[in-house]
């Protein structure tokens, strides 16, 4: 018999359509989303509802008919998510007053200092305590839940990915056209960051350790910054009128693959902030898809997936020399990022929707095996 498994979760971003569209190949889903975002409206070929709601606390969604949509769909399994959400904490909450199974799935590995979340963390601690399995994104996040007295033994890994295949092809004419565009020279070796402009992202440490890293280089260098946000002005003004430092704005997810094919390097130096800490960073999957070297930092979840040397580099946070040094290694040694591109595109297969999806339904059966078990 397929199982019938509700997932009741915040948005719909474009990375997880293909995902949810594995899921109901495998069972009878249906997915609630309790929140919305106009970028973040990538329905694919699944069943759904978008619960309609009213904010509270600015990022709090409430939506109360959550408990009707479950009554009607009546699932053998509940999957909520995430455990600071009111979709997590609803979903859990009528599963325990209905004994239905219940999977948590989270990507927390740390709790944000604000007044909400201390207020709510002895529910969000039941919650991790109560549920019947908990589906997390990476080692990182079952160290974390472990330390906090979960039962190792009821966490599944459904390592967090993107689709692959999007990122694994390019078209080499726009990445030639893209160096024109942005004048750089085809002897440039060049380091991207994708992200949103923000401060627990970090881009202010990779603009100082760029700078160190360019000093010594014998060669020309391009930075490449993607994206917006509320700290993109004083970003730009932290590098001055330097040509070589490229603030391109939002670009859109389809023309990404060949500005990862257009990098040596791909660098997100996020950082730990009271509010903040990088659960996962997929464009860490998108540049490893494309071929292209990594440098991150231990505080973002990613990190677990870059082998030292061989696909990338893992710095500490705040560290521009450390930065500086590994971007200044991969500017002058074209050959060994080539090198750490090709394992990079290798490893990036081994993280994947279908081995997500195999936690994923490792979560689901040990939702159902230990419900009944405790029932």
């Amino acid at each position: 018999m397929t199982l019938r498994v509700a997932v009741v979760t915040e948005f719909c971003p474009p990375y997880r359509t293909g995902f949810y569209e594995m899921l109901a190949n495998k069972y009878e889903v249906k997915i609630f989303f309790c929140n919305s975002k106009e970028s973040w409206r990538a329905y694919g070929d699944f069943d759904y509802s978008e619960l309609s709601g009213y904010l509270f606390r600015d990022r709090y969604k409430i939506t109360p008919t959550v408990f009707t949509h479950l009554y009607r769909f009546d699932p053998d399994v509940i999957v909520g998510a995430p455990v600071e959400g009111f979709g997590g904490q609803s979903s859990f909450l009528y599963a325990r007053a209905t004994n239905t199974p219940f999977v948590l799935w989270t990507g927390e590995w740390h709790l944000p200092l604000t007044t909400l979340r201390t207020v709510t963390f002895p529910l969000i601690r039941r919650i991790y305590m109560e549920s019947d399995a908990i589906a997390v994104y990476g080692p990182h996040i079952s160290d974390y839940l472990v330390d906090l007295g979960v039962e190792e033994d009821k966490i599944s890994i459904a390592w967090n990915t993107v689709d692959t295949g999007q990122f694994s092809t390019f078209n080499q004419d726009r990445v030639a056209d893209l160096r024109k565009e942005w004048g750089i020279p085809d002897d440039a070796s060049v380091a991207l960051f994708v992200g949103r402009l923000v401060k627990e992202k970090g881009v202010k440490y990779l603009l100082d350790a760029y700078k160190t890293a360019r000093a010594v280089s014998e060669k020309p260098t391009y930075l490449l910054i993607v994206g917006d946000g509320d700290q993109r002005t004083e970003l730009t003004e932290q590098v001055d009128d330097d040509h070589d430092v490229i603030f391109t704005g939002y670009i859109n997810n389809e023309s990404l693959p060949e500005y990862y094919a257009l990098a040596d390097v791909f660098v997100l130096p996020s950082v730990v902030t009271a509010e903040f800490r990088e659960p996962w960073g997929l464009v860490i999957n998108e540049a490893m898809s494309s071929g292209t070297a990594v440098i991150t930092t231990g505080q973002v979840g990613a990190s677990c997936i870059i082998d030292e040397g061989k696909n990338g580099f893992v710095v500490p946070e705040r560290n521009e020399a450390a930065l500086a040094d590994r971007l200044a290694e991969i500017f002058e040694n074209p050959t060994m990022a080539s090198e750490m591109g090709v394992q990079a595109k290798k490893d990036s297969k081994l993280y994947d929707y279908e081995r997500m999806l195999d936690g994923f339904d490792e979560a689901v059966q040990t939702a159902v095996v230990r419900s009944k078990n405790n029932g």
